[in-house]
């Protein structure tokens, strides 16, 4: 029987071969051997050949059926992983050389249960960052700063998913990503880290596992869109509500930031259009938050069927 594999990565992905490629390339050229790499790939047509020939290991999961549902092809990733190290890379990120050998240190703490690394954008500046890096306030708002550069490893409150890390055995613990996060999946990556302090685990932000974001565009839609926004709206407010409650001061705080933004849209059009999708945004987070919350917050580890599976799988 082989020796279990201290790192696997996975990176899932939807109709973006190119990216995909260059992706495994970069992998291929700056992971260590025995490093597993996992594509769940929920591409209509299967795009093994690709894969392939870019990371000749590949483990490549065909998974239509999981398009538009990014948290659950996460999942599905889980399900082949078999290191005691698990990466999250998005399929637009190429990692840099010495990404691997960091992310594994910020690990030599056993207190350590999750690592976020530093994803580089090419923006002049985006170095400096003047507020902590990655906190969830009491306003319900969060901080970020993933592609600053502190002089060393920082604990963290949430991460990018673009480039996180965590401890198989805290991902049994969890039973996985909760996966119904829809349509952007925003806030699918701050959900699992806040479930990871609330068990009172670890979370770095380690600089030097650094990779760079090539962005891809979007398969639907684009960027800061109307979507978007409003998948934004809707599942920030769930990840409030299940974090901190339906009865927080921190989710209230929140909603009532985003009804006074409505003044800050530029003239009477900009002020009707912003207030229509927030009234809207508020109004579907309510009714979502209503059916997978409750007035105090949630335990973090999920018990339901796929869940134990995935603890068992973990293990």
């Amino acid at each position: 029987m082989s020796e279990q594999p201290r790192h696997s990565v996975c990176v899932v992905t939807y109709e973006r071969p190119e990216f995909l490629r260059r992706c495994l390339e970069a992998l291929a050229s700056n992971v260590a051997e025995d490093t597993q790499v996992v594509v769940v790939d929920a591409s209509a047509q299967s795009q093994q050949g690709t894969a392939r020939s870019a990371f000749e290991s590949v483990v490549y999961v065909h998974a239509p059926q999981l398009a538009g549902w990014m948290t659950r092809s996460r999942n599905e990733a889980l399900r082949w992983a078999t290191g005691g190290v698990v990466s999250f890379l998005d399929d637009d990120v190429v990692v840099r050389p010495m990404w691997q050998s960091a992310l594994l240190e910020a690990f030599s703490d056993p207190s350590v249960e999750a690592v976020s690394g530093r994803t580089c954008n090419g923006i002049d500046g985006e170095e400096r960052y003047d507020q902590p890096i990655g906190r969830l306030r009491e306003d319900g708002t969060l901080t970020e700063g993933f592609a600053s550069l502190p002089e060393g490893p920082v604990e963290v409150e949430h991460g990018i998913g673009a480039n996180m890390a965590f401890r198989r055995s805290v991902l049994a613990r969890l039973g996985g990503f909760r996966d119904d996060y829809p349509g952007t999946a925003l806030r699918e990556d701050t959900d699992i880290f806040l479930r990871i302090i609330a068990l009172g685990g670890r979370v770095l932000f380690a600089p030097e596992a650094a990779v760079d974001h090539l962005p891809a565009p979007h398969v639907r839609g684009a960027r800061f869109d109307t979507r978007y926004k409003l998948y934004g709206r809707r599942n920030h407010m769930v990840l409030l509500a299940r974090n901190r409650g339906i009865g927080s001061s921190t989710l209230r705080r929140w909603t009532l930031l985003q009804l006074q933004d409505v003044t800050r849209a530029p003239g009477v059009k900009g002020k009707v259009q912003r207030l229509g999708v927030t009234l809207c945004g508020i109004g579907w987070g309510t009714g979502a938050m209503m059916r997978s919350a409750r007035w105090r917050p949630l335990p973090p580890e999920r018990q339901d069927a796929s869940a134990r599976q995935l603890r068992e799988l973990l293990s």
